[in-house]
């Protein structure tokens, strides 16, 4: 099971609305793994604003309003790739579940997940 500390790992002042958030997307990362049924690595979850503009510097996020910075996102280690494939052949659990992802053509070696739909509205977006 993935834990509340593994959303927030440094521990970044939250707010009711960041708390609330979380805990939902707690709720949907843990009902995933269960089904999905192997470990979960979180390799990002609740970011600072300093966080995601030096992520932006680095080119490795153009988001200027990420889901990270609400509480709403997560990313998940995926090394070999297999969790996104799995991901993209069972769109339906993650819409039953309520989680969209960032296409896994776009995040080699990890899977961004959301509990927010992206402004597309598509289970599977690009970044």
């Amino acid at each position: 099971m993935i834990s509340p500390k593994e959303l927030n790992p440094r521990g970044h002042p939250t707010t009711p609305i960041i708390d609330k958030n979380l805990l939902i997307l707690l709720q949907r990362m843990n009902e995933l793994r269960s089904i999905w049924a192997k470990p979960m690595i979180v390799t990002s979850g609740l970011r600072s604003e300093e966080k995601q503009q030096e992520l932006i510097a680095q080119g490795k996020s153009t988001a200027r309003v990420s889901k990270h910075l609400s509480g709403n996102a997560c990313d998940i280690l995926d090394k070999d790739g297999s969790l996104g494939k799995w991901c993209l052949d069972n769109a339906s659990v993650l819409e039953r579940i309520g989680l969209w992802c960032e296409h896994p053509d776009y995040t080699k070696g990890w899977v961004h997940f959301q509990i927010m739909p992206p402004l597309s509205g598509k289970r599977f977006f690009i970044p």
